[in-house]
């Protein structure tokens, strides 16, 4: 074995511009995998952070039926239970009760049909980005602390400008009864106008303090919503189907972020299916550039390979010695692509790609995006490199270990 190693090593020097040009060139390939990855990680996470820190959560707890008609007597059962629950759950980070209905918002100069949502301004601020994308005014809590004696509702900035309305102006929100189903109206001034980059939240959404929104529709302590947000990240993703299983029942029904925006879902399946189309056809033009220079090698020696089967050399001898040579410009290609492709992954991470406002599949990017180490991209990209390499010299190999004695001595000579 170490004679073999030691003699294709030697072997693949031997033209070192070749080696160091196929090198080169699957290393690139290596490193344009690498980065490719890092890429669509970095923007498979800020779709995701996108869709649910601005304001959806990683899950959401409804009454079953809430969400196809918004009916506002459809409240959460057993919510204290229910919250107690979660907050004891080591996997939950933070949770936030929301009221939510259908109703209208009208200002002297028009009147639009929005989503009131009652929020408790507090635990709101650590699961969603309300709070922070604020524009004009203030946050509930800074108005209520510089003593406001009026209620206050925060809008998004298309909404304000269809209603020709600013900071401090009176609007009025309309919503029905839970109680006695007639209309409920109530009287706020605009305590601050907000943008998420979210065309429905900016249009079509208004936010009040939780308690007002209780009163308003006669609810009392009920909510219809419960936002969840995790320690981890990626867990609605990977264990999404055991916290619906553990948080749906008594008529409620717990569904994380991939049931809740399906399309998201879909569009993050197609992506990583395009990514591996795109590696796929990378790792065939690197295939065929291996194959290329084994039997370059190949032909160029084919005299000394007459010699050595001449004196003795057993084929399997032979065809070990060209899997060697192969694994060997494996590993020497591999150590340029990881180099270049931790490059340009640390340069990428800190230098991204600024898309912000742009919307792909529903979510918009709010964030620039980098690239994201992850531990498979300089373990399993090089491993399957190498693994191809090896497989694929396999057919050179062959070809070497049935070559014609006296072919290829008559050939060289």
């Amino acid at each position: 074995m170490k004679f073999y190693l030691k003699m294709a090593w030697r072997n693949i020097f031997r033209n070192r511009k070749r080696t160091f040009l196929t090198g080169l060139i699957i290393g690139i390939g290596l490193a344009s995998i690498m980065f490719t990855d890092a890429i669509v990680v970095g923007m498979k996470e800020n779709m995701i952070n996108s869709v649910t820190s601005s304001f959806l959560g990683d899950a959401q707890i409804h009454l079953k039926g809430f969400q196809d008609s918004y009916d506002t007597d459809k409240t959460i059962k057993n919510r204290s239970q229910l919250v107690s629950r979660l907050q004891e759950d080591m996997a939950v980070e933070n949770i936030s009760e929301r009221v939510v209905s259908f109703g209208t918002i009208s200002s002297p100069s028009d009147i639009n049909s929005i989503l009131i949502y009652g929020i408790d301004p507090t635990r709101e601020r650590h699961v969603s980005k309300i709070d922070e994308a604020i524009k004009q005014g203030n946050y509930f809590q800074t108005a209520e602390s510089e003593g406001a004696q009026f209620s206050g509702v925060l809008i998004g900035s298309k909404l304000a400008e269809r209603l020709e309305v600013s900071l401090g102006d009176r609007i009025v929100l309309s919503a029905s009864h839970a109680q006695t189903g007639e209309l409920a109206q109530n009287m706020f001034r605009v305590a601050g106008i907000y943008t998420m980059q979210i065309d429905e939240m900016d249009s079509s959404s208004a936010f009040i303090p939780i308690s007002e929104a209780q009163d308003m529709l006669g609810l009392g302590s009920r909510v219809h919503e419960i936002a969840v947000s995790f320690v981890d990240v990626q867990y609605a993703s990977r264990h999404g189907d055991k916290f619906a299983d553990a948080y749906t029942s008594a008529g409620n029904k717990a569904e994380p972020w991939p049931q809740l925006v399906p399309q998201m879902k879909k569009m993050l399946d197609l992506t990583d299916f395009s990514v591996g189309i795109t590696m796929i056809i990378v790792f065939a033009v690197i295939i065929f550039g291996i194959i290329n220079t084994l039997f370059m090698s190949l032909y160029e020696r084919i005299f000394e390979f007459g010699v050595l089967r001449a004196v003795g050399t057993r084929a399997a001898s032979l065809r070990k010695l060209i899997v060697f040579e192969a694994a060997s410009l494996a590993v020497y290609s591999s150590v340029i692509g990881l180099l270049l492709g931790a490059l340009i992954i640390f340069i990428g991470s800190i230098h991204g790609m600024n898309l912000s406002g742009v919307e792909f599949a529903g979510a918009t990017f709010t964030e620039e995006i980098n690239t994201v180490f992850r531990l498979r991209q300089f373990i399993l990209h090089p491993l399957l490199i190498f693994i191809f390499t090896v497989v694929v010299s396999l057919y050179p190999a062959r070809y070497a270990g049935r070559m014609s004695i006296t072919h290829a001595l008559q050939k060289t000579l």
